[in-house]
């Protein structure tokens, strides 16, 4: 085990090195979190330094302002530093401290055991101040008895202290303070009232400590009291439209689930909103109508205390000033002089946010006179200008890094662009895409983008140039974004190495695309549970401007589910596309709108496009039509590092007669993948247990993201 905990620390030292610049900005900004030059912590290992550094930026004056070192800066980090150190389990940590003044010691002192008790001679002062930590011993959770659970908890208990979705939990893992205990406490606590144990009364207490291994065991007694259920609900809403008591509706069984009553009464707190009434205030009253043993049935009654009735004075914008007015008071939508429903003030908040130009908007009120109240958003401005760096890896990339550059708020309109350049050893990609976000004060954004691709396939080099305008918008209520647009431009395949191509190399394209897409992912980078569905069709007309014919479709999809507790997870993904066209597909479905799969994503014991299909002479001509299967088993060993196998199938068709295929070929593999800050970075191997003979017998893939 201590190998394991020694080669997760390496590896995952190596990995956020190796990936620092690997997303946008991140390079740059965990740098400039070092802090301040003249503050040095040492000792805790070099991001624990950066860290506890950071935990001092409290003490940091006003931007602008020089910071004083003197004995109430040092008396305050102390009490910092010892905090932040035992809050992560080390108990009884030894802090070093010295001030200097250009170069010479004023001050210097220790304090051991934990017990920082600072007592600095006054009107000491310098231009620097160092920390050396001894963190100690790390102590953490050895055992965790729990009495009294309800059978109906089946989930492993210490879960509600640890993370333990994960086959070996490490003692940094399980690191113990005093804070953690309580919050495992709380957590085990709320979780049963959620269940109906509204009486559920939880103490955790250590049973023994080992100052010299850090073994801390702990014993947690439980008493859940009765279980309640809820009869009868009746909502007591006099001025909400009905001048008698409601009664609502009940599911059988239903527990007295504090969430559950927290929604019914923001239901009916919404029928005061609408009516205006914002301050109106709702009260529950719990009567227990039986009691059987450990059960109680209950009458649960909310009140509602309706408050005055307020109109809308002044709308105002605090901090964005900097965007059209006319534009924020179109998206606020809000008149002065109506009744005041926090609903639609909050639905105003909302659209303001989907102008993408705010980090945050914060809502106030403010009362103008009687019956009245001034409405203010208050909004935190992104930067106008960010400009970001971009790496990643890859098997057929090798490399790639590149910069993005991102405008926000063009013209005082909220309109944004975004550019970015990628070059990596096999290609390269420009991209600018300009943005009008919520025309006519609708959730629908327009578009314009020009692009350029160059990227070396198997078989050919690909050239793309052209440009495209679109309307896209999002579903709320089915959470879908979908977009349509039109797109004008070149595709070339240059340098062919394909005897006779399967149709034209270069073709002007002249297309409408239709895309959705809907996620339901718990983890848009490492997905556990959860699914996703997505569909894309491209319609070329030579009516429309360009030279070819053809209909592309692509659809598919992902779930994910975990089977055990302890951090094994099943992926599947299907994928299935076809292109066709209403005259020859010799003549208009240009070969680099063909299918190639095979690489990292897909097919993993091939090569990027070596999994499509083949002439006469071997040579890869692509599909007009595939189906992709891929299935993964995903074990998560510690917090870094999870292994995998997987199976990917693909189904291929060369001629549309063939469809939906006439050639299957099969990959079965395992790796190994790390988490980092921008996805997993897998190493796999994919053997071909299904192929022609002249495919390879597998493939070592690199690869950053999950790959379906």
């Amino acid at each position: 085990m201590d190998c394991l905990r020694r080669l997760t620390r390496t590896l995952g030292l190596l990995c956020l090195l190796s990936l620092l610049p690997a997303s946008p900005g991140r390079g740059a900004e965990l740098f400039g979190l070092i802090g301040n030059p003249n503050v040095d912590i040492n000792g805790f290992g070099f991001f624990g330094d950066i860290s506890l550094t950071r935990s001092l930026e409290i003490l940091e004056p006003g931007e602008g302002k020089q910071i004083e070192f003197n004995s109430i800066y040092v008396e305050d980090s102390l009490w910092i530093l010892s905090g932040e150190l035992k809050r992560r389990g080390y108990l009884y940590p030894a802090i070093e401290a010295s001030l200097t003044n250009a170069g010479e010691t004023v001050w210097q002192g220790r304090w051991e055991e934990g017990d920082v008790d600072p007592k600095l001679p006054p009107r000491k002062e310098g231009d620097a101040v160092a920390f050396n930590i001894e963190p100690g011993v790390l102590f953490y959770f050895s055992t965790i008895q729990t009495n009294g659970l309800p059978d109906e908890i089946t989930r492993d208990p210490q879960g509600f202290f640890y993370a333990t979705d994960r086959l070996y939990v490490s003692e940094e893992d399980r690191f113990f303070s005093a804070g953690r205990l309580a919050t495992g406490v709380d957590s085990l606590v709320l979780t049963l009232r959620g269940l109906g144990y509204r009486d559920v009364k939880a103490e955790g207490k250590v049973i023994a400590e080992d100052r010299e291994t850090g073994a801390v065991d702990v014993q947690v007694e439980v008493n859940p009291g009765p279980l309640y259920y809820v009869e009868k609900l009746t909502l007591d809403a006099p001025a909400a439209g009905d001048e008698t008591a409601l009664e609502d509706t009940l599911p059988e069984d239903q527990r007295l689930d504090p969430s559950w009553l927290q929604l019914q009464a923001q239901k009916l707190r919404n029928r005061y909103y609408a009516s205006g009434h914002p301050d109106v205030v709702i009260t529950q009253e719990v009567e227990v109508l039986s009691d059987e043993g450990d059960i109680r049935r209950t009458h649960v009654t909310l009140k509602a205390e309706p408050g005055p009735v307020v109109r809308i004075g002044q709308i105002s914008f605090k901090n964005a000033e900097s965007v059209n007015r006319d534009l924020l008071e179109q998206q606020a939508n809000l008149h002065e002089g109506e009744l005041l429903d926090r609903s639609q003030v909050e639905a105003g908040r909302e659209r303001l946010s989907r102008l993408g130009v705010f980090r945050t908007i914060r809502i106030d009120y403010e009362e103008a006179e009687d019956g009245t109240w001034n409405v203010i958003y208050d909004a935190d401005m992104k930067k106008q200008t960010v400009v970001n760096l971009i790496f990643g890896v890859g098997s057929f990339d090798i490399v790639r890094g590149g910069f993005e550059v991102l405008q926000n708020n063009l013209w005082g309109l909220a309109h944004q662009s975004h550019l970015s350049a990628i070059q990596s050893v096999r290609a390269t990609y420009v991209d600018y895409t300009y943005t009008i976000p919520q025309i006519l004060g609708e959730d629908l954004d327009f578009f314009l983008s020009a692009n350029y691709l160059r990227r070396e396939e198997i078989t050919f080099d690909r050239e793309e140039y052209g440009g495209s305008a679109g309307l896209q918008h999002f579903f709320s209520d089915i959470n879908t974004a979908a977009s349509i647009q039109f797109n004008y431009g070149q595709v070339e395949a240059r340098n062919s190495d394909i005897t006779s191509p399967p149709g034209p190399t270069k073709s002007l394209v002249s297309s409408i695309t239709l895309k959705a897409n809907r996620n339901e992912l718990d983890n848009p980078l490492f997905p556990t549970d959860g699914w996703q569905v997505f569909g894309s069709s491209e319609f070329a007309f030579k009516q429309l401007g360009g030279q070819v014919n053809f209909q592309r479709i692509e659809i598919g999809g992902a779930w994910h589910k975990p089977i055990t507790d302890s951090g094994l997870v099943f992926h599947a993904g299907y994928k299935t596309g076809v292109v066709t066209s209403f005259g020859s597909a010799s003549e208009n479905i240009p070969v680099p709108k063909r299918f190639f799969l095979g690489g990292e994503n897909t097919v993993r014991g091939y090569r990027r496009d070596q999994a499509s299909p083949v002439n006469s002479l071997d040579q890869q001509i692509g599909a007009v039509s595939y189906m992709l299967w891929q299935v993964e088993f995903e074990q998560r060993l510690t917090e870094m590092i999870s292994v995998v196998v997987f199976c990917d199938t693909v189904g291929n068709a060369a001629e549309i007669q063939d469809y939906p295929f006439n050639d299957v070929l099969v990959s079965v593999g395992a790796g190994i993948s790390l988490r980092t800050v921008v996805g997993p970075l897998r190493f796999e191997y994919g053997h071909n247990v299904k192929r022609r003979p002249f495919d390879p017998k597998g493939t070592f893939q690199v690869a950053l993201g999950f790959p379906f």
